[in-house]
């Protein structure tokens, strides 16, 4: 009698254990889950263009600025450098994105 209640014991234990276990699996997945259609969903939201498509902006920024602030020069200088910096944050964030496909700058300046 005393086996039988010992061995209900154990199997009680290793139920609860091999339940628990599969309760926090469970719970991990469900958050890596969930991290990842964040993770997804801010991909979705955020601006891609292409190296081409950011050259063609820069330059046309430059021309209006060309245009309409040329007799500013301290607003110009800052507004081309801040357009600079933007044009080359979006193109680093393009090929950090696609790191898989050939450099678009490089094989423009071959």
């Amino acid at each position: 009698m005393n086996e039988i209640i010992i061995g209900v014991v154990i199997l009680i234990i290793l139920i609860a254990v091999f339940l628990s276990g599969r309760k926090q699996r469970l719970a991990r997945a469900d958050s890596d889950l969930t991290a990842q259609r964040t993770e997804k969903e801010s991909w979705e939201k955020e601006s891609v263009i292409s190296y081409q498509q950011v050259q063609q902006l820069r330059e046309g920024l430059h021309k209006l600025i060309e245009e309409r602030l040329a007799d500013r020069p301290e607003d110009k200088e800052r507004l081309v450098k801040i357009i600079d910096d933007w044009a080359d944050l979006k193109v680093q964030s393009f090929h950090e994105r696609r790191s898989w496909i050939r450099r678009p700058d490089q094989t423009q300046q071959e």
